[in-house]
């Protein structure tokens, strides 16, 4: 069955269910639309599998609203109102967003200085309160942030967690989706850990502030390049008149090949971040 026709069933699923559908993405596994819960009286985001509902895909998304619900409210993490059965299909319903950083790069190429400094104060919050919950998000990435109706950034994209608390999670390692900003330890086939979400922001960072992936060489780049060249390579220093000395310097460390090097925890990148913002402030940061 083609996609598009998969996707109007998955849209069909939502609209009789929701009203004013429209389409944000779609996408071989999921599929997330705009939508007006009539009953709560708000605007909602619904995901929902594309296609009918495998146990696998069921699985994903037991684990996204699992890990969401473990970790609770958070300003900077995505709000999951409730879980939905839509015509046999499982779906999660959320907040409603005004789209995601991936989205703000291909707009604007890079994001102010000012603006990734907080940012990344913000999401190492969000992390931290994630850890302290026992869960680890192993897939931060530039589309995996947010911007909220509050234009707040908000962590999203948890289906991937992975519980420090449940022996069964621990020892077993996800199926993650690889991407530019995917861990070393996690191609290698290791379980994701908290050092693995710390590599995850500073790339994201990375990215905003320089308009590319530290691994990538140029956009349209395979996969399989940017993997080699992340096992095999050491980041490359931001070099630029607009990009603090001691930003860079964090960046590199923290996406360090060997998780025991990197920063212990979000925290203290948050905290490393929060120092730079301070020493920058009133010098054109």
């Amino acid at each position: 069955m083609a996609l598009a026709q998969r996707n109007r069933s998955a849209r069909d699923a939502v609209a009789a269910h929701f009203g004013a559908v429209r389409e944000l993405h779609r996408g071989e596994r999921f599929s997330v639309f705009a939508a007006y819960d009539t009953a709560a009286a708000r605007d909602v985001a619904v995901k929902l599998p594309t296609d009918a509902a495998t146990t696998w895909l069921r699985d994903v998304l037991h684990t996204e609203a699992t890990a969401l619900e473990a970790v609770g409210p958070h300003p900077n993490i995505v709000v999951l109102h409730h879980r939905v059965d839509l015509d046999d299909r499982p779906g999660l319903v959320f907040e409603r967003c005004a789209g995601s950083y991936a989205d703000q790069l291909h707009r604007h190429g890079t994001l102010p200085l000012s603006e990734v400094v907080t940012l990344g104060i913000k999401l190492a919050g969000a992390l931290e309160a994630a850890h302290d919950a026992g869960v680890v998000h192993g897939d931060v990435r530039p589309a995996n942030v947010l911007a909220s109706e509050r234009r707040e950034p908000v962590l999203s994209g948890f289906d991937e967690a992975t519980s420090t608390r449940d022996p069964a999670d621990r020892d077993t390692t996800a199926l993650h989706v690889t991407t530019p900003h995917t861990a070393p330890e996690l191609l290698e086939g290791r379980p994701a850990t908290p050092a693995t979400d710390v590599y995850g922001l500073a790339s994201t960072l990375y990215e905003l502030v320089v308009g590319k992936a530290a691994f990538r060489a140029y956009a349209d780049e395979s996969p399989a390049s940017v993997v080699v060249r992340v096992l095999s390579g050491r980041v490359k220093p931001i070099v630029s008149p607009d990009i603090p000395l001691d930003l860079s310097d964090l960046l590199t460390w923290a996406m360090h090949g060997d998780p025991a090097a990197r920063p212990p925890t979000p925290a203290w990148l948050g905290e490393e971040l929060t120092r730079i913002e301070r020493r920058r402030n009133g010098h054109g940061m």
